[in-house]
Order: structure tokens, then sequence, then C-alpha cells
């Protein structure tokens, strides 16, 4: 439990991704959560991500938002970049159960994008519209090991303290949980939630905590002023929503969440109405920075008053690491 008579301060949220560094730490005191300090830089556009290049620049990024930011210790919650997550649903027989990863392994390593033997592959079964027998559903998760050591050696020459690695799925709901489903109602009701990148739409599918689907949509902000992006992106979203319901059979989406900025494009969110409107159930914009008290000594480089940046994975990622320290 958090200590009600005095600050608790989780590790710092790094969310490296391909367009920005979101750096983030989140409080608690008696009366609720609060940003202790935030940071944010923009990859520069010549430098391409993944690269030496990119590498470097974000070595010293890191370093200076840092040492800048107001943060509180050296340690970290981070996770992968979308690119560099494999993500997949699959069925395996509950007979096999005892032995998950083995069968996992072997239904997904021709679907793989590395050679399996590179691979650090995380499973989670899934129990929403199960029956006893029969399969069972399964998200498999997976990235390559030389990836996983180069994205964990960033952090260690920056001279920061890793005390985990999560997965961008896990932090969304973090930040959903703590931030949009505080009523004890919302709990067991299952949500969609989009978050809309520079070059991807991260989707989720939650029962409060519980992960139940997840994908990445290879669209993000720099495809949405090209033409019909906007609307292809809507029908991939209903597509996860439709075969979300043949998994799940009678268990229905009954909530629609786009975690975005405050400033997020006005087409994208007349088309998550129109989207919501055809599934018969209630959207919102979900803005985490506007969700959160920022700490007033603290030195928050974020204008809370002119963004169009998501923060949800930045803040779940330090909410991940509330109870590691």
């Amino acid at each position: 439990m958090f200590n009600l008579f005095g600050k608790h301060i989780c590790p710092i949220g790094v969310d490296l991704g391909s367009g920005f560094l979101r750096i983030s730490q989140i409080g608690f005191n008696g009366r609720g959560p609060y940003l202790h300090a935030a940071a944010i830089a923009a990859r520069p556009q010549d430098i391409e991500p993944q690269s030496p290049a990119w590498q470097r620049w974000a070595i010293d990024a890191i370093r200076d938002l840092i040492k800048t930011g107001g943060f509180k210790g050296k340690s970290i919650i981070t996770a992968l970049p979308s690119d560099d997550l494999f993500i997949d649903q699959i069925k395996v027989p509950r007979g096999v159960m005892d032995k998950l990863d083995e069968a996992v392994a072997s239904r997904v390593q021709k679907k793989l994008p590395f050679a399996p033997n590179e691979a650090i592959i995380v499973s989670v079964p899934l129990e929403v519209g199960q029956t006893k027998g029969g399969e069972v559903d399964v998200i498999v998760m997976a990235a390559q090991r030389e990836k996983v050591d180069r994205h964990l050696a960033i952090y260690e020459k920056a001279g920061l303290e890793i005390g985990g690695m999560s997965v961008w799925p896990i932090a969304l709901i973090n930040s959903y949980r703590r931030f949009f489903c505080r009523r004890k109602n919302e709990q067991d009701r299952i949500v969609i939630l989009m978050d809309i990148g520079t070059r991807h739409c991260n989707v989720v599918i939650a029962r409060g905590g519980e992960l139940l689907f997840a994908r990445v949509i290879p669209t993000g902000y720099v495809h949405l002023s090209q033409g019909q992006m906007v609307q292809r992106l809507t029908a991939e979203i209903d597509a996860c929503c439709r075969y979300f319901e043949t998994i799940a059979g009678k268990v229905p989406i009954e909530r629609l969440l786009l975690l975005a900025g405050r400033n997020v494009d006005k087409s994208i969110c007349d088309k998550m109405a129109e989207l919501a409107q055809k599934m018969q159930i209630p959207a919102q914009v979900g803005d985490v920075l506007s969700a959160i008290d920022v700490n007033p000594d603290s030195d928050c480089m974020v204008d809370r008053r002119n963004v169009n940046v998501d923060w949800a994975t930045a803040f779940g990622l330090s909410l991940e690491g509330a109870g590691k320290n």
C-alpha cells in the first residue's frame, strides 16, 4: 500500500518510440497520484530510428532530460518500441497448458520476423469467452534478444538503473485503470484502448487490469494526412473488434477510449465517434496529462496547454513500478 501520510515516488517511466522520447515520474500522496516530473524530446528528422546515430542520440537525450528534469533517483521501467515487439493471438489445446511455452513456440516460429532461437517469448492465456474444454486463446509477445540487449544498453550507458522491462499493452492498461477506470462498476466492463503514435496505432482490449487482446496497426500520425488513411485506420480497428467478438463469444465491448493529447486531430475523433456509434457504445478521448495534478514544486518540462503527444505509455510504465520502489 502507498504511504498515506507521506509521498511515494514511483520509478521513472521511459517511453522511447520512433518519433519521441517521453520520460515521466508519478508520485502518490494522501490525495492520490500527481506528476512529479516529465520531459520530452523529438527525434531529429535526419536520424533513422534504430540506427547507431539514433542510439547515440537516445543516450545523450535521456541523460540530459533526467539531469535537468527534476527526476528522483535513477531507477527506470521501460518497454520495447512497437517496432520491436511481435504480437500474435493463437489457439492451443487446453491439454497442453502445463507445457504452454513449448506449445506456443512451435506454433509461432514460422510467423516470427526473426529466428526462433533468437526469441524471448511471453505467453498470456485468456479465459474470456472460454469453455472448460477445447482450445484456449493465448496472446503471444516476442522480441529478438539482440534488440532487447541493445535497448537495455541505451539506459545503462545513460547511467540509469533498469528496474524492469514491461510491454506497451500493460503500460496502456495501467494508465487506463488509474485515470479512466475508477468506478467499481467499470472494473468488469470490456474496453478498447487506442494509442496513436508517430508510425503506429497500438490497440488493446482489456477488462479492468486484464489484457484480452493487443495488436499494432502500422498507421500513425505521419500517414493520417494521406487521403483515406483515417478511414483505413478506422476499418482496421473495427476488424480488431470483430475478431475479438468471435473469440469472446457473447462478451461485448462496452466502451471505446482514444488515449490522446487534448489537441488530437478532429477528423480522428470524428471517425472514432462514428465507430463507437456503429458499435452502440460510448466513446471518450482520454488525456492522461489532463487527468493528473502536477507537482507545483517540480521542473515539469511539459506544457499541458498545447499537447498533441500522448503520455499514456510513459505514465503506465512509471505506474508499473509503483510497488518496486
